[in-house]
């Protein structure tokens, strides 16, 4: 594909031959003429000038709206470096907001907006906190336009959530490995989770070029950042046993020996904690809290573990092994207060 900097244009190569389009919100137009000449530039203005105005049959945009400061963010460098899968769920907050406030001036966008999109999502704090924060990234993006001089949005307050994911209990653990034995693809893929405390994402592209002199080394898809973690006797035993039955690059291959996507990794795990008999809020995310317990066994640090499984992750154990340590040491306590009544 031939890179164009002009915003909505694709350029293809074929038989040594360049074919232009203009591809904006569902529809896609051949740019007629040679690439570059007053022709196809002239071709391209008034393409470009019908969408903006809406003379296609298409939703007119109204320069410095969030129409138009949408458009141009999923246009940018910025956007189009995003890994598929945040392009993805950025798209969907931006479709949000253009529903919400489409026309309205990004100039005169007030604080309040903040506050307005907090009670319209207040029933889902998850979504109200994302849209926020997805509105004070293309207000930034508005700033390096030259559109604003401050950004309304910055540092806004974040609903509470609640405890989100829980941790896998020891009986669940031992309930899983009961079920599947060493050496399937499923009991794998769950000590991964369990014994390095990574996301899904990272784990379905494990490989075997990762596991060196007794540590395995990943580099983490969400945050980019590099992490370099002890292998335990247990995840350990478990590769031994599996890697020898495939020879493909990844860990945990398809059953056809390809990578998994996303989807399929988080369907064949979902059908094998269903299989285990294990409940529905039982997800691999809440292996990575379990995951912080087992590295903090290992002997790493709080701040080594926070580089490990995301620094929130690790707070989160730390209070809830700290809470359940004072619980302990209370009902201790009490019991020791029945003996000698």
């Amino acid at each position: 594909m031939v890179l164009i900097s002009l915003p909505y244009v694709k350029a293809y190569e074929v038989k040594g031959k360049t074919y232009c389009y203009y591809r904006r919100d569902g529809s896609k137009i051949r740019i007629k003429g040679d690439l570059g000449s007053d022709a196809w530039r002239a071709e391209y203005e008034r393409i470009h000038e019908e969408f903006q105005t809406g003379a296609n049959g298409g939703k007119k945009v109204t320069p410095g709206s969030y129409d138009d400061l949408i458009a141009k963010y999923k246009a940018s460098p910025i956007y189009k470096q995003l890994k598929p899968r945040t392009k993805k769920e950025y798209a969907r907050h931006l479709d949000t907001l253009g529903s919400i406030a489409g026309k309205m001036d990004v100039k005169s966008t007030p604080r309040k907006f903040v506050t307005m999109l907090h009670n319209r999502f207040h029933n889902t704090p998850r979504t109200a906190n994302a849209i926020v924060s997805q509105l004070r990234i293309i207000l930034n993006y508005a700033i390096d336009l030259g559109w604003l001089m401050h950004n309304p949005a910055s540092r806004p307050r974040r609903l509470k959530e609640g405890e989100g994911f829980r941790s896998w209990e020891e009986n669940e653990i031992e309930q899983f490995r009961a079920h599947w034995a060493m050496g399937t693809r499923e009991r794998t893929a769950f000590e991964l989770i369990l014994y390095t405390g990574q996301r899904a994402s990272d784990v379905r592209t494990m490989v075997r070029g990762h596991i060196k002199n007794g540590w395995i080394s990943v580099k983490q898809q969400k945050t980019a950042a590099r992490v370099e973690i002890p292998l335990s006797n247990v995840l350990q035993q478990a590769l031994d046993i599996w890697l020898p039955d495939h020879d493909h690059l990844n860990l945990i291959p398809a059953p056809k020996g390809k990578a998994y996507d996303a989807t399929a990794f988080s369907k064949m795990m979902r059908k094998a904690y269903d299989a285990a008999d294990l409940p529905a809020d039982f997800t691999a995310h809440g292996g990575r809290y379990a995951a912080a317990t087992r590295l903090r066994e290992l002997g790493l640090s709080w701040e080594e573990i926070g580089a490990i499984t995301g620094h929130e992750t690790a707070q989160m154990v730390r209070k809830y092994s700290e809470r359940k340590r004072a619980a302990s040491l209370a009902i201790d306590k009490l019991n020791r207060l029945d003996q000698g009544a």
